[in-house]
């Protein structure tokens, strides 16, 4: 019976996890469920069916081998604990994330987490479920949800899921939504601002309108570049599965985007030197997409260069882990980023402290749309700056075999 209890468990779990509609929560919930069926039976007789079983390893599988299969392909950890908080199983899971095995230690000497401790031992008491959120910020953020479960009567059942990218997946959606939100209303705030000026104290005078209107459009055009940027980066998102395999010359994208510049160049006097090597120029891509990484990079060596500066564009010996790649190299003179930023510069909406002091205009998306973009091509994007002396942005792409 426990057999057919414990296949359609498995069953339903995976339907639950393909349909879309239900949430990875209650997936987790059912899990627990169905892992608790398949702890049902005293523990020792479990261990002791699993020594026969090794012994006669020509017989077909038996139903413990195959519990033992499934609750080792879970990615949750789970530990089982005697009345004594000794742990007398371990998953798989639980041996990679700690290290070693668990069995036979006290949870106390290996989870130092006092929610988790007071939660099993309350367990202990009342014998009811358990669910707590553990958020842990040092070293590195971490988010787990925990379920505690008496079997048995004297066993504890312990179900810890990490749920942390999905918390950073959840609050990225938050702070791009809020800063989003902010981008769009300070130019809406502008517009509607000068909008009553013209139909107000302004409506009779004429130059003042002419002044107002050129604003009105600047802020416009603020709003119309910000719109394209989020447009674009949802595209790039949705697309980031597709495989590339167009031939793409790398060296005619770059002199496309330069010339695209040249205007800007020449205001600020700029002088921008191209060494691209013609064995190493042709790559695997979509040409619109590195149009566009080529045009953020250059223009932000533009914009945040003094005037009479060098920018240079050059490929170079790939001297990373990635085979067959070439490597090209935007360097700027520019004001460069602080040591701290550069992790962060590639997050949307993100500006550096010293670039919002200058009061540079941009949206803050041309380095995550260039990210993504990089990701689809199945390159990368390496930063090294020095504040006050310049940068250097390399872009790492899949040459032609």
């Amino acid at each position: 019976m426990l057999k057919i209890i414990s296949t359609i468990g498995f069953l339903v779990t995976l339907a639950l996890f393909l349909n879309s509609n239900i949430t990875v929560e209650i997936v987790f919930i059912i899990n627990i469920f169905f892992i608790i069926i398949f702890f049902y039976k005293p523990i020792s007789t479990t261990r002791y069916s699993q020594k026969n079983n090794a012994e006669t390893s020509n017989e077909k599988p038996t139903k413990n081998d195959l519990q033992e299969l499934f609750i080792n392909q879970l990615e949750d950890i789970i530990i089982i604990l005697n009345k004594f908080n000794i742990i007398t199983y371990n998953n798989k899971a639980t041996v990679e994330n700690f290290g070693s095995n668990l069995e036979g230690k006290h949870i106390g000497s290996e989870i130092r987490i006092p929610e988790l401790l007071d939660a099993i031992d309350n367990n202990k008491i009342d014998k009811e479920l358990k669910k707590i959120d553990i958020e842990l910020k040092i070293p590195v953020f971490k988010f787990y949800k925990i379920s505690i479960i008496s079997i048995k009567s004297d066993y504890t059942l312990i179900v810890i899921r990490d749920f942390t990218e999905m918390r950073k997946s959840q609050n990225m959606r938050s702070d791009f939504i809020a800063n989003a939100s902010h981008e769009l209303r300070t130019p809406l705030v502008s517009l509607k601002g000068f909008l009553e000026t013209i139909t107000d104290s302004a409506k009779d005078d004429p130059k003042s309108q002419k002044k107002f209107l050129e604003i009105m459009k600047s802020e416009a055009k603020k709003m119309e570049i910000l719109i394209e940027d989020l447009m674009s980066l949802s595209r790039i998102e949705l697309q980031e599965h597709i495989r590339l395999k167009d031939k793409v010359d790398i060296k005619e994208v770059i002199e496309n985007v330069i010339l695209l510049n040249s205007k800007k160049i020449s205001e600020k006097k700029l002088n921008v030197n191209l060494d691209i090597n013609e064995k190493e120029k042709f790559v695997i891509g979509d040409k619109e997409k590195l149009s566009a990484v080529f045009l953020n990079l250059l223009d932000n060596a533009i914009k945040y260069s003094g005037n009479s500066k060098s920018i240079k564009i050059k490929s170079s010996e790939n001297k990373s882990s990635l085979k067959n790649y070439t490597s090209i190299s935007i360097i700027d003179e520019g004001f460069g980023i602080a040591p701290e930023d550069i992790h962060r510069i590639t997050e949307r909406f993100f500006r550096a402290d010293n670039i919002k002091k200058l009061k540079i205009e941009g949206t803050g998306l041309g380095l995550a749309i260039t990210k993504h973009i990089l990701n689809q091509h199945k390159g990368e994007l390496k930063i090294t700056s020095k504040e006050g002396k310049g940068s250097e942005f390399t872009v790492l792409l899949p040459l032609i075999s």
